[in-house]
């Protein structure tokens, strides 16, 4: 039986989501807080609302956490493998949904490349295979989306759309809170509204899917206020991550023009193409589908340029748009419809070659020099990207868009899949949290069980990984250098984790009271373990 493209992109894509995700550690900044929320909820019974550190957190809401644990329940723990797993298979998800909007928008060629594009688009492989919310939001907004356009072209139904719609958008509020209903409300509405046919929001399933979302949120907040025993206030977390961070900022503040910079890097290897697929489609603007797709991508940067709070994984879900408005032009290039320029398509084409190659010499030169130890790591993802460089360059000869950009995404397919084998697991070395929390759990576990307090100074989201790591010895969290050294003079305090330099600013009277019983490398951190002495 001969298998569909679709169905050999999928898998392609699985190979490149899966490839070693067990190999590795689960790494800051986010992915230690999701593994150590899932592992709290396997260990302490608290699935109501998420506890991390043995705290509850209301950073995030609970689906992502509850897909985590649920994986890792036939395991009795939390692995890489099973934290991650969310991830890759929303990412598999959307890239399916991608290339099924591509054949109903552009045809079967445009549908095909466009999972091609997108599943060789840096970005959304790394959140592919990282234990984020991102995928899973991409991936539900795309569910909403698709079945508005589906209406929207009059294959569907209202209510059947509708309720498709709302479902997706209330799982992904729990996903990642109000920006799961706000993006793709506004994406659907933008589009009626360009197309002047705002009233057909009315036959969009207009009372029973907005019910349907009210219960998927209303249920969960419900559940989260009584299961959180008082800990938890839906209202506190709104404002906390939702206002403050949309007005004031929290820990990523950017000014609005952050994705203009940060978007051609997080794009490749198709950033070069992206200006021209973005003119083309605005050329067609009075088509209906370029309408749509041109709204989905900018909607998504504009909505989130006006935050404050800004972070380059935040517009993942406009890639699947970006990902259908290359594969149109280049499908339409390929065809000679449209009256492409081609400029805008071999300049770019050869752009990317060029900077292929040029990455592939300096690549092993600079890590040589900043980290000696990964140099050699790094040899096989150096020369896959010489390989693609010069086949990219070489394909652009045959003046077939479609074959280059095939050509390009294979020979990215190899960079990354090189990357994962022989670079990846040496990163645990230094964003690892693995070999402090065991040796947190060998030295303070007894003290821990036993009563004793914990503290940690100066350590930010490392204690999120302390925490996984050691299995559940949490630690309290002071800052302030005055309550550190008081709470280290307290007898119910034998063990401390903190920074070098939070160490170095303790008084002499009590470091002269602490002995050093582990000492650790972690990225820009000196990470010590300290004991008292009496």
């Amino acid at each position: 039986m001969t298998m569909k493209p679709r169905q050999l992109i999928v898998c392609a894509a699985a190979v490149l989501a899966l490839w070693g995700v067990w190999g590795y550690d689960l790494w800051a900044p986010d992915e230690p807080y999701f593994g150590e929320g899932a592992r709290e909820m396997i260990a302490d019974g608290q699935w109501a609302v998420p506890h991390v550190n043995g705290e509850v957190t209301t950073d995030k809401p609970p689906l992502f956490f509850w897909l985590i644990a649920l994986f890792s329940l036939p395991f009795g723990k939390v692995l890489s493998l099973t934290a991650r797993l969310p991830s890759v298979l929303a990412s598999l998800g959307t890239v399916w949904m991608t290339m099924r909007l591509g054949r109903r928008l552009a045809g079967d060629t445009a549908g095909a490349l466009s999972g091609i594009v997108l599943m060789t688009t840096y970005l959304f492989w790394d959140k592919a295979r990282t234990a984020q919310i991102d995928a899973l939001l991409s991936c539900l907004i795309l569910v909403a989306l698709s079945a508005f356009e589906a209406f929207r072209a009059g294959d569907a139904d209202g209510r059947r759309a509708g309720l498709l719609f709302w479902t997706a958008a209330g799982l992904a509020v729990l996903a990642k809170g109000p920006v799961g209903v706000l993006i793709p409300v506004g994406i659907a509405l933008t589009v009626l509204a360009f197309d002047r046919d705002l009233g057909a929001w009315k036959r969009f399933a207009p009372w029973t899917g907005p019910l349907v979302f009210i219960v998927i949120v209303a249920s969960w907040m419900a559940f989260a206020t009584l299961g959180g025993h008082g800990a938890y206030s839906v209202w506190g977390a709104f404002e906390k991550h939702v206002l403050n961070r949309a007005i004031h900022g929290m820990h990523h503040k950017q000014p609005p023009w952050y994705y203009l910079t940060v978007l051609p890097a997080q794009l490749l290897p198709w950033s070069a193409l992206v200006p021209g697929a973005l003119v083309y489609a605005w050329r067609r603007r009075g088509d209906a589908n370029d309408r749509f797709l041109l709204v989905h991508a900018l909607f998504v940067c504009v909505f989130f340029s006006i935050w404050t709070e800004k972070r380059d994984l935040y517009v993942l879900p406009a890639y699947p748009a970006f990902a259908l408005l290359l594969s149109r032009m280049l499908v339409a290039a390929e065809d000679g419809a449209g009256r492409l320029d081609m400029r805008w398509i071999s300049f770019p084409f050869v752009m990317t070659g060029v900077l292929l190659l040029l990455t592939s010499i300096a690549l092993p030169i600079a890590v040589a020099r900043a980290v000696p130890a990964l140099g050699v790591p790094w040899l096989p993802t150096s020369l896959a990207l010489a390989g693609s460089g010069i086949a990219t360059l070489v394909a652009v000869l045959r003046r077939r868009p479609a074959v280059t950009a095939r050509t390009l995404a294979i020979g990215m397919g190899l960079v990354y899949l090189a990357t994962v084998t022989w670079v990846y697991p040496r990163f645990d070395a230094i964003k690892s949290a693995r070999a402090v929390g065991v040796r947190l759990r060998e030295v303070a576990g007894p003290a821990k069980d036993g009563g004793a307090e914990i503290v940690a100074a100066g350590l930010g989201n490392v204690v999120q990984g302390i925490a996984f790591y050691s299995d559940g010895v949490y630690t309290r969290v002071l800052d302030d250098p005055g309550a550190l050294a008081a709470q280290l003079a307290d007898d119910r305090t034998t063990y401390a984790v903190l920074d070098s330099e939070s160490f170095a600013n303790l008084p002499e009277a009590v470091r002269a009271r602490l002995t050093v019983s582990g000492r650790f490398e972690m990225s820009r951190l000196e990470v010590l373990i300290v004991a008292k002495t009496d």
